[in-house]
């Protein structure tokens, strides 16, 4: 797989109903590269996804990272109450992994949840996600236990 320079142009961009197949399209090709899903069961038909809008509203957000008009990442906010922001549908295309476009992604869904009061961010990722495991890590995750084939980590915002 060719992997991306990091001078391309990119952009974040709140979500909107236009960008929902490319989302969808992101995020089932993701997973199945990293082998978290068979190719067989894509397109990926998903309750979260067919609902961005609904989920993602209030004190939360869902953002896509561009490539010249592309999704090439996902990333987004959902208020758990309690001042807890969960960090869900963190995804970057393979091909643009190690270009910053993941720290891009991440910095600024934490910079949105400090300005709406949050003072917690949870998360769970894939037993196999690997990559993101580290990722999380290095951005002052604490993994806190496991949950079927998930781990979940948090840290304070």
């Amino acid at each position: 797989m060719k992997k991306i320079n990091s001078n391309y142009k990119n952009e974040i961009r709140e979500y909107s109903e236009g960008y929902k197949k490319q989302i969808k399209d992101v995020i089932g090709k993701t997973l199945a590269d990293i082998s978290v899903i068979d190719r067989k069961s894509l397109p990926i038909d998903d309750k979260d996804l067919n609902n961005i809008k609904e989920i993602y509203s209030g004190k939360g957000r869902f953002w896509v990272a561009l490539d010249n008009n592309n999704v090439i990442g996902t990333v987004a906010i959902r208020d758990m109450g309690n001042q807890t922001a969960k960090l869900n549908r963190m995804f970057v295309l393979v091909e643009y992994h190690g270009s910053g476009v993941g720290q891009k992604l991440f910095d600024y869904a934490i910079n949105f949840a400090k300005k709406q009061g949050f003072t917690k961010m949870i998360l769970h990722t894939h037993e196999l996600m690997r990559r993101a495991h580290g990722f999380y890590k290095k951005n002052k995750f604490i993994r806190k236990g496991k949950e079927g084939d998930k781990y979940v980590y948090e840290r304070k915002l």
